[in-house]
């Protein structure tokens, strides 16, 4: 008994002495304020009593700081600049942290309407489409509304088009209405004008919209430049070059191109602006006007080829004009640039709204996202991991998030989420890599002590959780590409705050197998990370491992993928001919950027998916089969006596250091073993309690209704 005790204490001094524990366990006993959580304050008092009022406030509940602005009623005028300053100053000299967020209301971009005002030929615009098929007779067919792009028809038997044989209608066109007294046979009809992005989409329907103020679109460097003119630059004057000693980063709130209407609306839709136009003509030698028909219509080799080419276009335009310079003007002036996408839950939005979400997201030095919901239920996981990835990728530390519980004040009767769930909800981001979090939950079922408790919690986890990077085998890629192919434009609306309504079925079936893969890893406890084409490409091949930078993986899962680059498709091969493993779900590799289909690609799969390589294609799979193809490639980290608990984890490795976050994903208490792989010391870190303790290589695991411990 002697002996045991000595050896565990012994065991525990080595511990401590080469993890310095000490400090650590100090700091994990009292989060520094950098740890917690913040609150979105976007009308801060004008006088200083309100003022400081405000601040001890929250820093009595437990809070980190605050993401503000300027005060919306007095938007950068001298008045409210100096009043901000005043404030910001004050949080500084309590410890507490600031976020900027860039906008009067959201979404930003606008500077409320100040951007769009001063030059008005800026505008957010559309190509609407509206088609129908006709037999012989006399056509009268409404066009959306706008400036008319192309009126046509082609001849249609048997559910072909001939799009070769087109019949230009344009001048049969009068105020909005073509009229075509219809020859013998069968014809589809394809209308396409350009017009606005404003009415029923997001600037009209959101905050902006109390403005009056039309959208500008973020495809012109020219509108990039005038905001950060007119509210970076603002800030810089009253606060000085460096910003870095002021604020942590910005908070961008949902920028986008609108093409995803809010509400029922009877025509496709899709991004265009002159620049889109010349930049398609000059990459590949047509305007996409000149192609309508491909873009909108045809789901064959052209139309997959247009779209693609069209969606790339779009998707650098925006990230190289809009995110880019953002990032870069806040890197000179030694803060991040940061903030959320809109609807970045739903690869059938990042078509028609940045043409490649994930780009867009890795020109931000804190990317995140926003949730509408705090209960555990609804949370999508697959967020939160998007956002880590994207900052994982491109080097990035910090990933936002921006609790906003609206869907469930509305089902509640106005009352947010029950506290045990929001903790629940919290434990998903943190585990999904977010760092930091802006909130609008006012935890507002919690009274102060229990806000500070919570707040203490979060915080402790974020210390132990923040820098390294997500310790994964498996990669799960991002299908846009093959979404360029499929997503067909098709009217679609918002159908809640993460979710769009109709879209193409094939569209629709990547989208799934894209989430239901990923649910699947979280539930089954397989840690994974996002990847794209690019960091294929640049990644290298090492003795069947994936390496890009730190990060390593063995196997690859193709979310119902069949189109990437070339490179990529190459890089692939390469990766599964010396061992690594490639699964690929739904779909087998067909495409190229160039070529639809590519024979050179065929041939690659055909090479991955036969002769003595492990990977494979499962078409129609299931949840066991998956997960039994994963356990005969990989060890699990660890391994519990009831598999069928709720228990989910993430592993980092930070400072050469490995560390698990395990959470109780229910509302039910959890009590079973658990085993790790690895059989170097550990230490167990309870966040609810403040409490650590060295455990061995097997314990007894025992988990709270939605709480987490971790173990480094």
């Amino acid at each position: 008994m002697k002996k045991t005790w000595f050896v565990g204490l012994v065991l525990a001094v080595i511990i401590c002495g080469c993890d310095d524990n000490s400090s650590l366990r100090k700091d994990f006993l009292n989060p520094p304020l950098g740890f917690r959580m913040n609150q979105n304050i976007h009308n801060v008092p004008m006088d200083s009593v309100g003022q400081d009022s405000l601040i001890e406030s929250y820093y009595r509940n437990g809070y980190g700081g605050f993401a503000s602005n300027v005060d919306f009623h007095h938007y950068l005028t001298d008045e409210g600049m100096k009043s901000f300053v005043r404030f910001s100053n004050q949080v500084r000299k309590r410890g507490m942290s600031l976020w900027l967020y860039d906008e009067r209301g959201y979404p930003s971009g606008n500077a409320g309407d100040l951007v769009i005002k001063s030059n008005p030929a800026w505008e957010s615009m559309g190509l609407y489409e509206k088609d129908t098929l006709i037999e012989v007779g006399q056509l009268r067919f409404s066009l959306p509304p706008g400036e008319l792009v192309s009126a046509s028809a082609f001849p249609a038997w048997h559910n072909i088009t001939d799009w070769e044989s087109k019949i230009d209608l344009n001048m049969q066109v009068r105020n909005g209405v073509l009229s075509w007294n219809v020859p013998k046979g069968t014809w589809k009809i394809l209308a396409v004008t350009k017009y606005r992005l404003y009415e029923n989409f997001q600037a009209c329907a959101k905050d902006a919209g109390k403005l009056g103020a039309n959208y500008p679109s973020l495809m012109l460097p020219e509108v990039t430049k005038k905001f950060i003119e007119l509210t970076h630059e603002a800030y810089r004057k009253y606060m000085g070059d460096d910003l870095g000693a002021w604020f942590v980063s910005t908070f961008t709130d949902e920028p986008s191109l609108m093409a995803v209407p809010f509400g029922l609306f009877p025509w496709s839709v899709i991004p265009w602006i002159g620049l889109l136009s010349d930049e398609v003509h000059k990459r590949y030698g047509y305007r996409p006007e000149e192609k309508l028909e491909f873009l909108f219509m045809d789901k064959g080799p052209k139309g997959q080829e247009v779209r693609y080419q069209y969606f790339n276009t779009m998707a650098d335009l925006i990230a190289n004009n809009y995110f880019k310079p953002i990032k870069q003007w806040c890197r000179e002036h030694n803060f991040k640039s940061g903030g959320h996408l809109l609807l970045e839950e739903t690869l059938m939005a990042h078509v028609p709204l940045y043409g490649n979400a994930f780009r867009c997201m890795q020109e931000m030095d804190a990317p995140g996202i926003d949730v509408l919901s705090c209960f555990p239920a609804l949370t999508p996981v697959h967020s939160p991991k998007l956002a880590s990835s994207a900052a994982e990728l491109s080097g990035a530390t910090r990933v936002m998030c921006e609790p906003c519980p609206v869907a469930d004040r509305i089902k509640l009767g106005g009352q947010e989420t029950p506290a045990d769930h929001v903790r629940g909800f919290l434990n998903i981001q943190l585990l999904g890599g977010v760092t930091d979090f802006n909130n609008y939950l006012q935890l507002s079922n919690s009274d102060q002590e229990e806000k500070k408790k919570f707040n203490t919690y979060v915080a402790r986890i974020s210390m132990l959780l923040r820098g390294g990077y997500t310790k994964a085998d498996i990669a799960v890629v991002y299908p846009i590409e093959t979404m360029w192919t499929k997503w067909i434009p098709e009217p679609v609306s918002v159908a809640g705050w993460d979710s769009v309504s109709g879209g193409d079925p094939d569209a629709v079936m990547v989208e799934q197998s894209f989430r239901n893969v990923s649910r699947f890893l979280y539930n089954h406890r397989w840690e994974y990370a996002y990847i794209d084409s690019k960091a294929i490409i640049d990644g290298e091949v090492k003795d069947g491992i994936l390496v890009h930078g730190l990060l390593q993986w063995k196997v690859v899962i193709l979310p119902a993928i069949n189109t990437l680059p070339a490179e990529a498709w190459e890089k692939l091969a390469l990766f599964a001919k010396t061992g690594g493993i490639i699964i690929s779900l739904d779909a087998s590799p067909e495409n190229s950027e160039s070529h639809f289909p590519d024979e050179t690609v065929l041939k690659i799969g055909k090479e991955i998916f036969s002769g003595p390589n492990k990977s494979v294609i499962l078409n129609d799979w299931s949840p066991a089969e998956l997960n039994g193809q994963l356990t005969k490639l990989l060890v699990k980290d660890f391994r519990l006596g009831d598999e069928q608990v709720p228990v989910r984890y993430c592993h980092r490795m930070i400072n050469g250091k490995d560390v698990y976050f395990l959470i109780n994903d229910s509302d039910k208490e959890v009590k079973t073993s658990l085993r790790f792989d690895q059989n170097r010391g550990l230490t167990e870190w309870d966040p609810a309690s403040g409490e650590t303790r060295s455990v061995r290589r097997t314990i007894e695991l025992h988990l709270l209704p939605f709480h987490g411990k971790v173990y480094r």
